[in-house]
C-alpha cells in the first residue's frame, strides 16, 4: 500500500483496543525496539472470546532469522495472558513452507486440511491449532 495509506492504517491500529471480540488487530514486528517495521502479526478474537486466529507477514529481507517465530510465540503468550481464549488457529496454504515451519516451531499442531478456492485458484489450506490452556499440550 502507498506510504500515506500505511501511515493512516498504523495510526488507526495504535488507537484500536487490544483484543476486541469480533475484531482483528495488527501488531508490528521490528528487529529491535524503535527499529523500522519489518512485518506484522494479525490477531482476531472470536465474538465469544473463546478462540483466536493468527496471521503474520514478514519482509523477505527479514526472513530466516527467527523473527516471525518469536513474534508468533509472543503474540500467543499475550493472548493467553489477557484473554479468555482457549485456543488459537493459524491457517496457511500448504505450499507456504515457511509459514508452516513458523507455526510448528511456535507450538501449533496440524488439525485439519481443507480444499478451498483462494483468489480464484484451488488450494489446500492447513489449519493449525495451539491450545492456550496450561494443561493441554495441543
Amino acid at each position: 500500500m502507498p506510504d500515506a495509506e500505511a501511515a493512516v492504517f498504523l495510526a488507526d491500529m495504535s488507537r484500536a483496543p487490544l483484543f476486541a471480540p469480533g475484531a482483528w488487530i495488527q501488531l508490528g514486528i521490528a528487529e529491535r525496539p524503535a527499529g523500522p517495521l519489518v512485518g506484522d502479526v494479525g490477531l482476531f478474537l472470536s465474538a465469544d472470546g473463546r478462540s483466536a486466529e493468527i496471521g503474520f507477514t514478514l519482509a523477505p529481507a527479514a526472513q530466516g532469522r527467527g523473527l516471525a517465530t518469536a513474534a508468533v510465540r509472543e503474540s500467543v503468550r499475550l493472548l493467553a495472558a489477557v484473554t479468555t481464549a482457549q485456543r488459537v488457529l493459524g491457517i496457511t496454504d500448504h505450499r507456504n513452507g515457511a509459514s508452516v515451519r513458523v507455526l510448528e516451531r511456535a507450538g501449533f499442531r496440524l488439525h485439519e486440511r481443507r480444499d478451498v478456492v483462494f483468489r480464484g485458484e484451488p488450494c489446500t489450506e492447513h489449519v493449525y491449532v495451539r491450545s492456550l490452556l496450561s494443561n493441554d499440550p495441543a
